[in-house]
């Protein structure tokens, strides 16, 4: 092991992400999560399937926690507590997913959901580019900045909120990025609930020339995907 490795693991050591206990060494899933939470976490071991008026311009959708109990209090002080390294067990076990499901194989880009200028300036990083930028790094597949913001200081929270705005565009292809002529695009972001954010992206990357776009978010709380697992289970 190297020095500086070492020293970080030192001082930095690996915490859950779910209760703050640091993570001892063992099998991959330890990296990411202590032993009580993995057992208490909900946590999907294939890819969800949604209702297609959901998410009518995303071909796929990769979502592996379920938003309540300790997932959601992680994610909340992950976008707002400043808990800023909570990206990397985040995009570990969101890595772990795609790979499970088949989620890379398909893909030529990756890029995010961008955050409001006033928004990055409050919090200090666009929770969404981190684990994106995590994710390419983990599989190889380029990261781009393909999207910005361009009203808006955050995403929609409810569907009265977004049939508000539907007038309002939120987001534009990025000035000067070439056209994706053909390219397969996954996009990410940190929370699933309406699917306008995804649908409004996904729409703007398929008018630039993307050839299809999957989406990954690390949690949703519909409980949609959820009935639709105990169906497909029963």
């Amino acid at each position: 092991m190297k020095t500086s490795e070492f020293l970080t693991k030192l001082f930095f050591p690996r915490k859950c992400p779910f209760c703050g206990r640091i993570l001892r060494s063992g099998g991959d899933g330890a990296k990411y999560m202590c032993p009580d939470c993995a057992r208490t976490v909900f946590i999907y071991s294939k890819a969800d399937v949604l209702p297609h008026e959901a998410l009518e311009k995303v071909l796929k959708l990769y979502v592996p926690l379920k938003y309540t109990g300790p997932a959601k209090d992680a994610m909340l002080r992950f976008k707002f507590g400043g808990e800023r390294w909570i990206f990397e067990p985040f995009a570990g076990l969101l890595h772990r997913y795609l790979e499970a499901n088949s989620g890379y194989g398909d893909i030529d880009l990756i890029t995010c959901v961008p955050l409001s200028a006033a928004r990055f300036a409050g919090r200090g990083y666009n929770q969404s580019e981190l684990v994106a930028r995590k994710l390419s790094e983990s599989s190889g597949i380029p990261f781009r900045m393909l999207l910005e913001r361009t009203s808006g200081s955050g995403g929609m929270t409810s569907a009265e909120n977004y049939a508000g705005r539907s007038a309002e565009r939120r987001f534009a292809f990025k000035a000067g990025t070439p056209p994706l002529r053909g390219l397969r695009v996954l996009l990410v972001d940190d929370i699933f609930t309406t699917g306008s954010t995804l649908n409004e992206c996904a729409g703007i990357l398929l008018s630039n020339g993307a050839g299809y776009v999957n989406a990954a978010c690390m949690m949703s709380g519909r409980q949609d995907i959820y009935d639709a697992q105990r169906e497909e289970s029963a």
